[in-house]
């Protein structure tokens, strides 16, 4: 009775890890969760009391289902200002978050069978949304000694006649990956010399730790279809926004398909995009970055004092994706890095994701969206069962 499209998806990894996670708690064991894929900090107080101030005064009713358009003007400005490009709020739809964005862009998009380039390390959902999408994912594979560098030539290698767009997510989950302006030049280049459509997740926009982001969007905004939301830099994840600005096609067919599979986004989280993207800078998020900027760092000095290990310094988001491969089978610490994550777990109590979720056997993920002292004593632990 299950539809095909349905039974070949799988389950987000990450969602699988969280309910084991909270097994062990209930079973009364303290758990340093370094698998975490949101803000420790809660939501900043001006971004509350503007929800409040949204439900007394009217913010409950349904809006146009690409979003209201106090909301959509914001991001228009938003985007002006942080890519230099200057958009209408036609060529905005606000959705139940960047996931929801995503999908409805690449269903907008991709006809069955069409490939869609995806550079891995990959976010866990992105292969099961193009399958959904019945297009098919090729991963384009990259390293941590060359701190995940994308080139043209890498994606050239796996370039095909079906072969009909590229996603790239930059800061990046699970690397952290902030690329170099000439770096995301060159990738535009090589989109439009194939003719190929780009989508840019830039959730994790806000979080960045060593110098600015460099939006491929800036480059070709007809191309380029931008995602983005409140979710990861505003720490409002439970809120559920996020967005698409694209050229004005596009944006079209994603309404439409939006008016028919859930229409408008909650309308009291719609009623904070404004106050949120127009205090960008407000000192409450400055302290959050900062403060996260800081455990990166923390991260990056305890774990580069083990041997056989591997990452790139992360630039932006608050995670650390390490190369264990070398400490793992014969002789190794662990079989695989699957049984690396069920043992620190169990042994030391230190949750983390396996690196086969994001198309990189052999590697793992850690989260710094923890307070310091956890920090500190996760390091002790993984130091402990590594040394």
């Amino acid at each position: 009775m299950i539809s095909q499209r349905v039974r070949t998806i799988e389950p987000s990894a990450t969602l699988t890890l969280n309910a084991k996670l909270q097994e062990m708690k209930a079973a009364g064991r303290d758990i340093l969760n370094l698998s975490v894929g949101e803000p420790d900090y809660p939501t900043p107080e001006f971004i509350r009391e503007a929800a409040k101030f949204a439900m007394d005064n009217g913010w409950t009713r349904y809006t146009a289902a690409a979003g209201h358009i106090e909301a959509r003007q914001a991001i228009c400005r938003h985007v002006e200002r942080t890519r230099d490009v200057k958009v209408e709020p036609s060529q905005v739809v606000i959705s139940s978050g960047a996931k929801q964005s995503l999908s409805q862009t690449l269903l907008s998009l991709v006809d069955p069978a069409d490939e869609v380039l995806l550079p891995a390390p990959y976010w866990v959902s992105y292969p099961e949304l193009i399958r959904l999408a019945e297009g098919v994912p090729i991963t384009v594979e990259t390293s941590a000694r060359e701190n995940h560098r994308l080139t043209p030539e890498m994606l050239g290698a796996q370039l095909t006649p079906r072969t009909a767009g590229i996603i790239l997510n930059e800061p990046g989950n699970p690397t952290g990956t902030v690329s170099s302006a000439a770096d995301i030049a060159a990738i535009v280049e090589f989109a439009q010399e194939n003719d190929l459509w780009l989508i840019s997740d830039e959730i994790y926009e806000g979080l960045l730790h060593d110098g600015p982001m460099h939006s491929p969007f800036s480059l070709d905004p007809d191309r380029v279809a931008l995602i983005s939301g409140l979710s990861k830099s505003f720490a409002m994840t439970g809120w559920r926004i996020g967005w698409t600005v694209c050229q004005p096609e596009l944006a079209g067919a994603i309404g439409r398909l939006q008016s028919q599979n859930s229409s408008n986004a909650c309308t009291v989280s719609q009623a904070c995009v404004a106050p949120a993207l127009d205090q960008y800078d407000h000192p409450d998020l400055k302290e959050m970055y900062s403060t996260f900027r800081d455990r990166r760092d923390l991260m990056v000095e305890g774990l580069s004092q083990i041997s056989g290990v591997h990452f790139s310094n992360p630039g932006g988001a608050f995670y650390i994706f390490v190369d264990v491969s070398e400490r793992l089978g014969a002789g190794g610490v662990a079989d695989d890095a699957d049984d690396l994550a069920l043992r620190l777990l169990e042994e030391h109590q230190i949750a983390v994701v396996p690196g086969p979720a994001f198309g990189a056997p052999g590697c793992v993920r850690l989260s710094f969206a923890r307070p310091e002292s956890e920090l500190r004593q996760a390091i002790e632990g993984i130091q402990a069962f590594l040394g």
